[in-house]
């Protein structure tokens, strides 16, 4: 982004020329252009000894004066800045678009408090547009009406197709990428706080576990889907913190007594643990077993420990003594074995 602007300080200093030290208290408080952070209304007038309604209406006054002087002095910086704003769709994030301005000064990396000047030049100019944070999205910018329309309607079309499609094809398949073709539409969908984005990059609803877990055993969950592996419960713990998904280790006990009362987890060797959803079965060895020749028809003793073992954990003589219990297996003539009928 070209401008013609290369002194942010001075010229945001500049603009305060002529206003009283109150009046330069209030924008500076309202725009948190010394702290970095915006004051309340109340804490100003607590300070000026003034009233919350005197300091809105102080604020509202120099906004008025400030727009002739930010527009006549930095004209073409906004034109550069719309200009810019056009090239990524029309719309965009608050924060970003202000981090992404900073950046186009020489300086940008000593410029203090660059976000609140910069926010404060576009909001007296009244350019770019501006949307306050709501309950569905984050505040940001646009250029026109129809551009904030446009970005409304594909956020509306693409929230009820991530709502409509089955979540577990939806991710596997990453079929958001067909959300996200390009810059603009993975942008527009940051802006939505109903979207988010998980560690391992994959785009779906905030509500899904898999996205935004919250608890310990979604935490667990999405360790496990990742890992895509069995995993001993104490290192589940510990991958939640290798892979991203949490800052800390889960405490051991904590997860195993998750791992343990829900149902998406299967237990296939001695504190180990896998996912039903990547083909494992709860149950004992018997029942496996049990499973597996139903479904296969006989097999040989090789073959069900073969079979098993995709299943479980276990050693090789667990499996064969499971299958000698002739009140549920018999061994056939030519030695296979099948599930005793009753």
């Amino acid at each position: 982004m070209k401008h013609n602007l290369k002194n942010l300080d001075q010229f945001v200093e500049a603009l305060f020329d002529g206003f009283t030290p109150k009046q330069r208290r209030v924008i500076a408080g309202r725009f948190g252009l010394k702290i970095g952070h915006r004051v309340s209304l109340q804490a100003i007038g607590d300070e000026l000894g003034i009233t919350r309604e005197r300091v809105r209406q102080i604020e509202e006054q120099m906004l008025k004066k400030l727009r002739g002087r930010v527009e006549s002095g930095a004209g073409d910086f906004l034109e550069a800045v719309a200009n810019y704003l056009d090239s990524v769709g029309g719309v965009r994030r608050d924060d970003a678009l202000i981090a992404e301005v900073k950046h186009s000064f020489p300086n940008a990396n000593t410029l203090k408090n660059a976000e609140q000047k910069l926010h404060l030049m576009f909001v007296a100019a009244g350019k770019p547009l501006f949307n306050k944070e709501t309950d569905d999205t984050n505040a940001f910018w646009y250029t026109t009406e129809q551009s904030k329309k446009k970005f409304f309607e594909f956020l509306k079309q693409t929230l009820q197709s991530f709502k409509s499609a089955d979540k577990q094809e939806f991710l596997d398949g990453k079929l958001y990428l067909a959300h996200c073709k390009d810059f603009t539409s993975s942008h527009f969908l940051s802006i939505s706080k109903q979207v988010g984005t998980n560690v391992f990059g994959d785009v779906g609803l905030r509500a899904w576990a898999e996205i935004e877990p919250k608890t310990v055993r979604d935490k667990a969950y999405l360790a496990l889907k990742k890992h895509a592996k069995p995993l001993h419960f104490e290192d589940v713990a510990k991958y939640i913190a290798k892979l991203g998904i949490d800052k800390n280790s889960a405490h051991v006990q904590t997860v195993h007594n998750e791992l343990i009362k829900d149902g998406r987890f299967v237990l296939v060797g001695r504190g180990v643990y896998a996912l039903r959803e990547h083909g494992f079965e709860p149950g004992t060895v018997r029942e496996v077993i049990a499973r597996l020749l139903k479904k296969q028809g006989p097999l040989h003793a090789t073959q069900v420990v073969d079979h098993v073992n995709k299943q479980r954990i276990l050693k090789q003589n667990t499996i064969l003594l499971g299958l000698q219990n002739r009140r549920f297996f018999k061994r056939l003539d030519d030695g296979r074995y099948h599930v005793k009928e009753a």
